[in-house]
């Protein structure tokens, strides 16, 4: 049956229903497969839509949009929508690695709870669905060999040496970001701008030493980690398992084994509400003392500790055998107590100079300086989000481009937050930057942040637009790339004297075209 295609504009002078019957009128009489919808040319089968691959959705909008899709795809929408590499997939792959292969299902670290158990659901509704109906077993497939990753990949990382960390903010600033540079040494390992680096890090050895304590064992016990091998329980919980986000399986094993009813009680309670964030192990085993399971099996119960993503601050055309990157300290008071993220504090501030890390080059996928030196650029990244600017505009340097580049930057205070201010400066006094934009939320009464200077300039913004320039942003997902797509839609809208639907089709058209490129996490 021809898949249907809509030509027919949502701003045009139709109701929804007879809209929807002239675009399967057309389709059907042209016989249509798609092909005008962005189907394989020659005949061939009309290219699959994922409508739910947004990240400004929300769960249950993309459950909605997949529900009667195949399993696969319906995995998919549960997923965080970013591709941003950090499970080693993008979100369809990711997707049909669970449906075909089995793969964890904790994958997905921006997606956190909410994904990993909308997954757990998805698959034990796939399985009571397909069990039981009276068909042999299928024999497990025998796994195929693997062949050794290259080195420098997720299977195959590199121990690199940690040559630099050094503070980007002025004393009394309430950040702690640092510029972090990473020895590759004679490795060989490539890289281009727009690449993230992934590290494995370890959990702080403190935090292991209280949880050994608190549940009264020396750390030189031997158990089974994830990755099959036997290994000292210190070992294990320092490097192999994430101690920071208990699971609900890890939770339900402490309320099975606790000897107190009212902490079973609590603990069954939390494994079904899910912790809050914050909510650590070691936290939870100081309330509950009771909870004193076996150690394999609270071991089993716990997630495998993820590799984290940094956006690369560097090119590899004046930096061949160096890796920089922007790394901002996560650090909070939780439950009473410090709390520290594991990766950035190890990067930053445990790792000491020349210690060495586990690292891996994650290729983007389309965040990439387009190949025409002459076209215009506009690079939006505030905080930490400047990181690949930064080696999006050393590679425009040295290649030598001829295109104007406009550069928004936001952080919280001036005096203390402007990093990287010396290198900027001394870009716009030298041309590569043609116009550097700041917005320093704190520096007045009111917050002042990148979209609304983008509003502030719209006039400019648009002149930019029409005269080809490719937008690159980078920095968080849930907040300031939504803020910064909406202030977009606005300035098209106003400019551009468009209606909304007319805006997002301008928008829409911007991404296609490889002109629209985002780096969200």
């Amino acid at each position: 049956m021809p898949t249907q295609v809509d030509l027919i504009p949502e701003d045009a002078p139709f109701e929804v229903e007879q809209r929807e019957w002239l675009n399967g009128l057309i389709s059907a009489l042209a016989g249509w497969e798609g092909s005008l919808g962005g189907a394989e040319q020659g005949g061939g089968e009309a290219k699959e839509s994922f409508p739910w691959h947004d990240p400004g959705m929300e769960m249950e909008e993309r459950m909605e949009l997949a529900e009667g899709k195949p399993h696969e795809r319906q995995l998919m929408a549960a997923m965080a929508q970013l591709d941003c590499g950090q499970c080693g997939y993008l979100c369809k792959t990711y997707a049909e690695a669970i449906a075909f292969e089995g793969e964890d299902l904790n994958r997905c670290v921006p997606g956190a709870k909410e994904t990993e158990r909308k997954l757990k659901e998805l698959v034990a509704e796939h399985e009571a669905a397909n069990s039981g109906g009276g068909e042999e077993e299928k024999p497990e497939p025998k796994p195929k060999p693997k062949k050794k990753a290259p080195l420098g990949t997720r299977d195959n990382p590199y121990m690199a040496k940690l040559k630099s960390s050094t503070p980007l903010n002025a004393e009394g600033s309430s950040k702690d970001t640092r510029h972090v540079v990473i020895d590759l040494g004679d490795s060989g390992i490539e890289y281009e701008a727009g690449d993230s680096m992934g590290i494995y890090p370890e959990n702080d050895p403190r935090s292991v030493d209280a949880i050994l304590a608190d549940i009264d064992c020396s750390g030189g016990e031997k158990v089974k980690s994830h990755d099959g091998e036997n290994k000292l329980l210190r070992q294990v919980l320092l490097k192999d398992v994430d101690i920071t986000k208990p699971t609900d399986d890890a939770v339900s094993v402490l309320a099975a084994a606790a000897t107190d009813a009212d902490e079973a009680e609590d603990l069954r309670m939390l494994a079904e509400r899910g912790v809050e964030e914050g909510q650590t192990l070691l936290e939870i085993v100081r309330v509950y003392p009771s909870a004193r399971p076996k150690l394999q099996d609270l071991i089993d119960a716990l997630s495998p500790l993820q590799p984290r993503l940094y956006s690369i601050a560097s090119s590899s055309r004046p930096y061949p055998t160096e890796i920089h990157t922007t790394v901002a300290v996560v650090k909070t008071a939780v439950y009473g107590r410090g709390y520290k993220g594991v990766a950035s504090t190890f990067l930053a501030k445990r790792l000491s100079r020349h210690g060495e890390v586990p690292m891996y080059i994650q290729p983007s996928q389309e965040f990439r300086v387009n190949a025409d030196g002459d076209h215009p650029a506009i690079m939006i990244g505030p905080g930490t989000g400047i990181a690949p600017l930064m080696a999006f505009l050393q590679e425009r340097e040295a290649r030598g481009d001829a295109g104007r580049n406009w550069v928004f930057f936001g952080n919280p205070e001036s005096a203390k937050d402007h990093i990287y201010k010396d290198q900027l400066e001394q870009w716009r006094s030298s041309g590569l930057i043609s116009r550097l934009t700041l917005a320093f939320s704190r520096d007045q009464k009111e917050k002042v942040y990148v979209q609304n200077r983008m509003r502030e300039q719209a006039r400019e913004f648009w002149a930019w637009l029409e005269a080809g320039a490719v937008i690159y942003i980078c920095g968080d997902a849930e907040r300031m790339a939504k803020d910064v797509d909406k202030a977009l839609h606005d300035i098209v809208m106003e400019q551009g004297q468009m209606s909304e639907a007319q805006a997002k089709r301008y928008v829409e058209t911007l991404s296609s075209e490889h002109r629209y490129l985002r780096d969200v996490y």
